[in-house]
């Protein structure tokens, strides 16, 4: 097959490639005009553009990593056939700028491993296309990758298979923990480590871990399939200290940072965790970890920052939700890479650093998240921020119909969770501080942001179920959740303020009255619920003076917000109290 398109179609790349042409054109006069240094881009485009000449080199540097011997995209590009009868596909892929992959959207240079195209090469495959894919002088023998086009890391000094997993036919995303020990009997220093997922079509993104301890091999024996399941997991197995290390489809190989390996002790479990979809055929996938030492100690001891959001709910039909969240360096540190997380609703997310100086860094800005691309991106420079710097995430969704990615048709309520139908949020930093106490303070700053996001959320979480209880007549229910909630949070207003109005409900003055309180302080009498409720609590215990005063409060604070709806709830609550 030569791959030619219909007429229209023709006409349609010849609109786009006319609009490429003309930028490009621009672009070279321009740069013609300030240096006389030319370009691989400037090159002019042969008459007649073939695939051994002009198409084949480009599939060798470029495309190879995705579309070569074991694919983890849906096709090989090792041959002329192979290409020739996606012709068109190609042009239009390439000339969308969708492949090869690359999700960061500006300030190109910035990142190590760029898979970005030339407008020439762009240029290269739609006249290859529209030309009938003419195949110059072939070879028989299959395109391999160029070696010179990335590092190579040579022969592993250890290789170690993780136990097979059967993958069913169907079902819904499985993330699998697989566990294997580490045979090493001495301390050893790990330059680089490299994962092979076994399956490129059922492994979506996996994941590699290390376990000092023996909880993960006993998760591991209690349940009869290798491995145990979960994205959350409730062993000791966490990142290599300071090292974030993962595998995505056609993620970009590169050279190991100098003075930066990591220990590996004796007694180690390899825990990879592996994120799989279901293809409806059923899958044998047995995942391969190569381990490549060094004799040379750490010198730098770089630490993982994670920017993240639980509490994430997105409304069906909603195309441009909001997530944001903040961590604030409390010391100095050079940023090596960035890796964000979304899954299917993502739709644009941004990380920035806000200097004490009030200056703003982009760090990455990715305007067309896919989730199938996902990636971490190396620094080719490391970025300085110093302490005070304020490192902003703010990601957006779009859980409308108009998403092509949306997993639910017609569109659901999505929370946070780790299916791919569920929603998550996170920023991931691999960054440098200058000593070891700075990298101490690091992490404890870390810690204990954490802990306080997940206090929040489990409030959240239980006052959630206190409302779906309240809402059925449930007030024991209620009670018990908002309770909970406020273990977890002492200052959860929300839960102060239902538990109020549930002892409101069944008469109980005193206790209404205590609890109200505590949410109108810690709101800082800024909660016109908690103004309200205590109003009602106030009346029931005969202050009829402070009653009417607080009512009076809460509605001229309600009117300041405007909110139609808030005001006519304060309204009926406190209408009889000013009369």
């Amino acid at each position: 097959m030569t791959g030619k398109a219909s007429r229209k179609q023709q006409n349609w790349y010849r609109t786009r490639v006319s609009l490429v042409s003309l930028g490009t054109f621009v672009v070279v006069v321009l740069v013609w005009l300030s240096s006389s240094v030319g370009g691989e881009d400037q090159e002019p485009i042969p008459d007649v553009v073939t695939w051994s000449s002009d198409i084949a080199p480009i599939i060798v540097r470029e495309c190879l990593d995705c579309h070569g011997e074991n694919p983890s995209a849906p096709f090989q590009l090792l041959s002329y056939e192979d290409a020739a009868e996606r012709a068109d596909q190609i042009a239009r892929m390439t000339s969308l700028r969708r492949m090869p992959p690359w999700l960061p959207g500006e300030n190109h240079g910035t990142f190590e491993g760029e898979r970005i195209l030339t407008d020439r090469q762009v240029e290269l495959f739609t006249k290859w296309w529209e030309s009938g894919a003419p195949p110059g002088t072939l070879s028989q023998e299959p395109l391999v990758p160029d070696d010179e086009a990335g590092w190579e890391p040579g022969v592993p000094d250890l290789t170690l298979t993780l136990p097979a997993y059967n993958l069913p036919a169907e079902g819904r995303d499985v993330y699998r923990n697989l566990v294997v020990g580490i045979p090493v009997e001495t301390t050893r220093w790990v330059e680089h480590v490299e994962l092979r997922p076994g399956s490129r079509t059922a492994v979506h993104h996996a994941r590699v871990m290390v376990d000092e301890t023996p909880s993960s091999r006993q998760l591991d024996l209690q349940d009869p399939e290798p491995g145990f399941d979960g994205m959350d997991l409730l062993s000791g197995a966490g990142n290599p200290d300071g090292h974030f290390i993962g595998w995505t489809p056609g993620k970009t190989r590169l050279r190991p940072l100098d003075g930066m390996a990591w220990r590996l002790e004796p007694g180690t479990d390899l825990v990879v965790q592996l994120h799989m979809q279901t293809s409806g055929a059923p899958q044998e996938v047995t995942a391969e970890v190569d381990f490549y030492f060094t004799d040379q100690a750490p010198t730098r001891h770089p630490a993982v920052v994670v920017v993240s959001s639980l509490q994430i709910d997105i409304p069906a039909g909603t195309p441009d939700h909001a997530v944001s969240n903040s961590f604030t360096l409390p010391v100095d540190v050079d940023v090596l890479s960035v890796y964000p997380h979304a899954h299917y609703l993502g739709k644009d997310l941004r990380a920035t650093a806000v200097l004490p100086s009030g200056e703003e860094i982009s760090l990455i800005h990715i305007p067309d998240w896919d989730f199938n691309w996902q990636d971490d991106y190396r620094f080719l420079e490391p970025v300085y921020l110093p302490a005070g710097t304020t490192i902003l995430k703010e990601f957006s969704f779009d859980n409308s119909s108009g998403n092509p990615r949306n997993p639910n048709n017609p569109p659901e309520r999505v929370v946070y969770g780790s299916n791919s139908d569920d929603e998550m949020a996170d920023l991931i930093l691999q960054v440098l501080p200058r000593s070891e106490a700075d990298r101490d303070e690091l992490l404890q700053a870390q810690a204990w942001q954490h802990d306080a996001e997940d206090m929040a959320y489990m409030a959240a979480l239980e006052f959630s179920l206190g409302e779906q209880a309240y809402s059925s007549g449930q007030l024991a229910s209620a009670t018990m959740h908002f309770q909970q909630a406020l273990q977890y949070r002492a200052d959860h207003i929300p839960s102060l303020v239902q538990m109020s109005e549930i002892y409101v409900e069944e008469g109980d003055g005193q206790s209404a009255l205590i609890i109200a309180r505590q949410g109108v302080v810690m709101s800082n009498r800024q909660n016109v619920r908690a103004l309200a409720v205590l109003a009602l609590a106030q009346a029931l215990t005969g202050s009829m003076t402070d009653a009417r005063a607080t009512a009076s409060e809460a509605l001229s604070k309600a009117r300041e917000t405007g909110d139609v709806s808030l005001i006519r709830m304060v309204e009926a609550r406190v209408s009889m109290l000013l009369r």
